[in-house]
């Protein structure tokens, strides 16, 4: 895969850059909608930033993991939920990569900055019928859905009432595409954090999907040429999330530093800003952060360097961008949490920046892609007992 030029990611950045007003602008409106308001999903489409991971032969750019990780953090650095909900309905590009061309060409047929929602947890029934599947299911945490052009579910395939095996043996999990309006979107979504990003449950009752807009969950072929999907969906769309926790820490860190000149404690004469205690410990969260994130845009960069040479991902090499996820994972919560403590009653209101930042990267931490189950299951491989799954 080709590196980044320079040239590529002042592009991608001067994007982020014209998208960012928007997305400041409906922060307060996205938490009180509990969704990313239309005019920041507008703005994200308009800069162009949906088509960063569509395939080339579909006309998307394409970039490699680590610009589209810079991408990710910068958003979420001027709002968590607008980066979460970014990195979901850009990321959901990558299912594309293995649907057949027929399938990827409607899925694109309007061109290649095309927003997919979806979840991979397995709440699907699919029934074969002729040229493709009846789907039924309801899906929990679609983040973005009430913005997505295609919704990509995963559902079991059935033979009557029995669950159909796939070749490996293991259960035939499907990937389905479907345009949104043929979903129900419900109303769930009451969050602790992240409440912008609309992440409610959707669901569908017996639609039908040609089998040109079904891949395999598991196993199937890349079908395009690009490197890049050879990284893998779930390795891939974990370093996007990790660097909504990124984004988020740096926010919650300057907002502190915000209050602080500001602020002069109850009963004190000294303010939070010229005390020697508040220097060290913001320094040592900003270490905390950029500690975390050095591992994980190192890793990104050894796995750009593996797929481009060898075309996949070596065991070594996956372990550590699972511990480089559960790092971020535990740093950043941790640094944000550290300044928090510091700051006394001023951020415990609602729509303090300090306050959403704190709710929003502990919800954010909660998700599987930076679980601290990876410790334990990626530890094990260390002892010759190879890369578990949770």
């Amino acid at each position: 895969m080709a590196r980044a030029t320079a040239t590529g990611r002042e592009r991608v950045r001067d994007a982020v850059g014209r998208a960012a007003p928007a997305i400041e602008q409906g922060r307060e409106d996205g938490e009180r909608e509990r969704r990313l308001p239309d005019a920041t999903a507008a703005a994200l489409r308009e800069a162009g930033l949906f088509k960063l991971w569509t395939p080339r032969e579909y006309g998307g750019d394409e970039v490699d993991l680590p610009l589209f990780m810079e991408a990710v953090e910068e958003v979420s650095r001027i709002d968590g939920a607008a980066g979460w909900t970014f990195a979901n309905l850009a990321g959901g590009a990558l299912l594309t990569a293995f649907l057949p061309e027929a399938g990827a060409g409607e899925v694109y047929r309007h061109g290649p900055n095309v927003t997919i929602g979806g979840s991979v947890v397995p709440n699907g029934r699919a029934v074969p019928v002729e040229g493709g599947y009846r789907l039924s299911g309801r899906w929990p945490l679609v983040s973005g859905c009430h913005h997505a052009d295609w919704l990509a579910c995963v559902a079991l395939v059935l033979d009557g009432e029995t669950p159909r095996t796939a070749p490996t043996g293991a259960p035939d999990l499907q990937v389905m595409f479907i345009p949104r309006g043929e979903a129900e979107i419900l109303d769930t979504w009451y969050s602790l954090g992240l409440r912008g990003t609309g992440s409610t449950d959707v669901a569908v009752e017996e639609v039908l999907v040609p089998e040109r807009r079904a891949s395999a969950l598991f196993g199937a072929p890349v079908r395009v040429a690009g490197p890049l999907y050879r990284i893998g969906v779930l390795p891939l769309f974990s370093m996007a999330l990790a660097c909504v926790l990124l984004g988020t820490a740096r926010s919650g860190i300057e907002a502190f530093v915000t209050l602080a000149k500001a602020k002069t404690p109850t009963m004190s004469q000294t303010g939070l800003a010229a005390r020697p205690t508040i220097h060290a410990e913001v320094a040592r969260a900003t270490a905390m952060v950029e500690s975390a994130r050095a591992y994980l845009y190192r890793v990104a960069e050894d796995l750009t360097a593996a797929v481009a040479a060898t075309g996949a991902v070596p065991d070594e090499l996956e372990a550590s961008r699972r511990l480089a996820c559960a790092t971020a994972g535990a740093a950043c919560p941790r640094a944000v949490a550290q300044v928090y403590a510091l700051a006394g009653a001023t951020p415990v209101y609602a729509g303090h920046p300090l306050e959403r930042c704190l709710r929003d990267i502990h919800t954010a931490s909660q998700h599987l892609a930076v679980s601290p189950v990876w410790w334990e299951k990626t530890g094990q491989f260390y002892f010759g007992q190879g890369l578990g799954m949770p």
